[in-house]
């Protein structure tokens, strides 16, 4: 996805030319890329605003406009104001479709998982994920299909589809599971689990059963040997 900014170019002339910038709607920023000389521009406060806000949800290319020409970038860094969150600064890498991109890209989670009908919990563990890969190939989000997630079972990064796409993150890293409350845990015990309990309790069972006639037999017998004792008087 590509947005298209206007950008202005200037020459710091004075040390209040950025307050001035700042003051007029304006935030500052430098544009650089792979062997180029940094470039000293500005952009409309409103305008860019706009772009943050699809940022958020998408990842962009911002086709930065400088007179005649245009640079397609990324977003490296955005300086903020820590007590009002005003845009102080922004770094924008000028990217060439040969060279590999650095990138945050969104993850989104789609679709009804079998699992939390069932009782589950769905809980997202990467809201967002750096990537590197080629301009062309960076995807502006990446869909995560939970509509086959069963109770306990899990999503790992490896298990996205993503053709031409290198993670930062280990390929074991998980994305999103079903959590299991505490509740239905024992109704969602492995099948050997739940034989394993069933045989320990028959063998348990049995056991019992023996004993108890064992018992029986004992007492049946000694209540036969009383009857048969020949009784004794004086």
């Amino acid at each position: 996805m590509k947005i298209d900014l206007p950008a202005t170019t200037f020459e710091r002339e004075k040390k209040g030319d950025i307050k001035r910038l700042r003051r007029e709607g304006k935030i500052p920023a430098v544009l650089y890329g792979h062997k180029e000389k940094t470039k000293r521009i500005y952009v409309d406060h409103k305008e860019f605003k706009q772009v943050l806000d699809t940022l958020k949800k998408e990842t962009v290319i911002v086709n930065l406009k400088i007179g005649s020409k245009s640079y397609a970038c990324v977003i490296k860094s955005l300086q903020q104001n820590p007590l009002n969150e005003e845009l102080m600064h922004i770094d924008f890498q000028h990217i060439h479709k040969k060279e590999k991109v650095r990138a945050t890209v969104p993850i989104h989670a789609i679709g009804e998982a079998p699992g939390v009908e069932k009782g589950g919990i769905l809980d997202i563990h990467l809201h967002e994920v750096v990537v590197r890969c080629l301009p062309d190939a960076l995807p502006s989000h990446i869909d995560v299909d939970v509509s086959a997630l069963e109770l306990g079972e899990t999503i790992h990064l490896r298990d996205l589809e993503a053709a031409d796409i290198e993670y930062e993150l280990s390929l074991d890293s998980t994305v999103v599971s079903i959590l299991v409350p505490r509740a239905l845990e024992v109704e969602v015990k492995p099948p050997a689990e739940e034989e394993a309990v069933v045989a320990e309790e028959e063998v348990a069972g049995e056991e019992k059963k023996e004993v108890k006639e064992g018992e029986e037999k004992k007492e049946a017998k000694e209540e036969k040997a009383a009857k048969e004792t020949p009784k004794t008087g004086k």
